[in-house]
């Protein structure tokens, strides 16, 4: 009778043990800022599920605000690069700022990540989002907080939609180098 209960509590166990691993939260924003150095970025993304850049990538680059243009351009030690930008009349409001991707207007918001796969042929890989959201979470001297999530499809199947993968992804940047012209800074920082 004693194996039994035994049997059970081992059971129970291992059901646990793969349900809280099945569930893996992915990292807070506030907890990947506390890990960065100022001026380095945390870019996680992933395509069709798969990390598309190495856990070790680190990120530093620049944004550009203007009253009516938003740009971010980070790049790791790889040569990897991610480019987003947003734009139209007083992107900035409201706060939090979020944008519609489409594949026929990226001059509204466009997000594109590369990678160097090949060094000696100097042979890329990249994507551009064709369909989703982008999000601006926080914007400040001291911080960026960006996630984005849709579809994204290599530069020759941009008018493919059944060969375009799934993307998600978030970007913490601390400290960020930003130029700010043509705007006010109260009106865009939050």
């Amino acid at each position: 009778m004693k194996v039994f209960p035994f049997c059970c509590r081992f059971l129970v166990f291992i059901w646990a043990c793969s349900l809280s691993l099945s569930c893996a939260r992915k990292p807070r924003p506030a907890d990947l800022l506390n890990t960065l150095p100022a001026g380095q970025a945390k870019v996680l993304i992933t395509l069709d599920g798969q990390a598309f850049y190495p856990d070790e990538s680190s990120f530093s680059g620049a944004i550009q605000v203007f009253d009516n243009y938003f740009r971010l351009s980070l790049f790791d030690q790889y040569e990897g690069n991610v480019v987003i930008a947003l734009g139209g009349e007083k992107w900035y409001s409201p706060h939090p700022v979020k944008r519609q991707i489409f594949v026929e207007n990226q001059l509204a918001a466009s997000v594109l990540i590369g990678k160097l796969i090949d060094k000696e042929k100097r042979l890329g890989e990249g994507y551009l989002m064709t369909d989703g959201e982008v999000s601006v979470d926080a914007l400040s001297e001291d911080r960026l907080v960006l996630h984005f999530s849709g579809k994204a499809g290599k530069y020759n199947v941009q008018r493919e939609p059944e060969k375009w993968n799934q993307v998600e992804g978030t970007i913490v940047y601390k400290k960020p180098a930003i130029t700010v012209q043509n705007v006010e800074k109260a009106a865009v920082y939050f």
